[in-house]
């Protein structure tokens, strides 16, 4: 009987990837809760005060009734296909850049497929990996004194060699902020298209950096550009994104997903915020603005940072780390555990506003003074 034994009782045996023990997912029944008190710079949310309140203006004006109705997603589809330049039944609604993530996975990726993604990326690509038994094939960053850095010819390389049935780009990609250029993205779309592997890019991060892949989708059906409403759009707490594809590779995209994409509050907010582009385009500005500010700034302390197209920044402390860390931890939440030798060292700011990033400024500078 297929039967497995898990603290003493019997459950089915689940499809074999999920009985890896290292397959290891959050527990979220513990409480996460952040302190209120900081400022929270450690999830590469919009942290846009202005934006904050275009939402929350827009959040006042929502209709109960969409609480108590299912979802209707005609209107933003629609309004998504005009902010994109492409046909309706090109996208698909899906719970975050996430959902559309698991849903190729879903619709494309047998046992032992050849799945190639980036070193270190976002989680999910290699949890994706193992819950649908795909052999992976990692390309690392590697570490230089200008940030972490991959050479396309690597990619490239990879994908003549393994031909993969899906290679997974984010871009600008994250933690490493870094950018691969649209004429090597055509590139490697050919090379893809004849190896017959199709292309995920990543523009969660899209319009920080606003050059896009998606007018390659014309051309290139292997290609699929996956967006979030998450960053820019500053309602990631609502789990809503969209991927856009060939209206073939959409069709498919769609058959595996459940009744209903997405709740309708989220649909309600989303379409109620994207006709407030001016404002999201505003506030993209003031973001980066932020960011720049802050760079440099540690440039002007000798600090050094790797360039980023995202809303967030990399700087590295080097031997004043611990002080940093201990000056600022009553200021704001960053990242500085990444774990991977391309990161070494260097710590993440998600972007806000020249103001609100003045205080860390001022922190920074006393230490690096204090030890000059």
């Amino acid at each position: 009987m297929n039967v497995f034994p898990v603290e003493g009782c019997f459950l089915f045996r689940p499809r074999e990837p999920l009985g890896d023990s290292r397959l290891i997912r959050p527990d979220w029944t513990v409480p996460r809760n952040r302190d209120p008190r900081l400022l929270w710079l450690d999830k590469n949310e919009n942290c846009d005060p202005h934006m904050t309140q275009v939402v929350r203006r827009l959040w006042a004006s929502l209709d109960p009734v969409l609480a108590t109705t299912y979802p209707d997603c005609g209107s933003l589809y629609r309004k998504l296909a005009r902010f994109s330049d492409v046909e309706p039944d090109q996208l698909l609604l899906s719970t975050g850049a996430d959902g559309c993530i698991r849903s190729v996975f879903e619709t494309f990726i047998e046992p032992g497929d050849t799945v190639i993604h980036l070193e270190p990326t976002y989680t999910m690509y290699k949890i994706y990996c193992s819950i649908f038994g795909a052999d992976t094939e990692v390309i690392n960053y590697v570490a230089t004194s200008q940030g972490p850095e991959l050479s396309i010819d690597t990619i490239r390389s990879a994908v003549q060699r393994s031909r993969p049935k899906l290679i997974c780009l984010p871009n600008p990609a994250s933690p490493t902020g870094t950018v691969i250029h649209l004429d090597q993205i055509r590139d490697l779309a050919e090379l893809a298209s004849d190896c017959g592997s199709l292309l995920l890019v990543d523009e969660a991060y899209h319009p920080f950096h606003p050059v896009s892949v998606v007018p390659l989708v014309s051309d290139y059906p292997n290609v699929v550009v996956v967006r979030t409403f998450s960053k820019a759009w500053a309602v990631a707490g609502l789990r809503i994104g969209y991927a856009i594809a060939d209206r073939a590779v959409s069709q498919l995209l769609h058959k595996v997903q459940p009744s209903y994409e997405v709740n309708h509050i989220a649909i309600g907010v989303a379409d109620l915020v994207m006709d407030e582009e001016v404002e999201m385009w505003e506030s993209v500005k003031r973001l980066n603005n932020g960011r720049n500010h802050f760079v440099d700034k540690m440039h002007e302390f000798g600090l050094r940072t790797a360039p980023s197209a995202g809303n967030f920044l990399l700087v590295e402390f080097a031997d004043q780390s611990e002080a940093i860390h201990a000056a600022l931890a009553d200021l704001a939440l960053y990242r500085h555990d990444f774990g991977h030798p391309s990161l070494a060292g260097y710590s993440r700011f998600t972007a806000t506003t020249v103001e609100l990033f003045e205080p860390i400024i001022e922190r920074i500078r006393q230490v690096v003074t204090a030890a000059a």
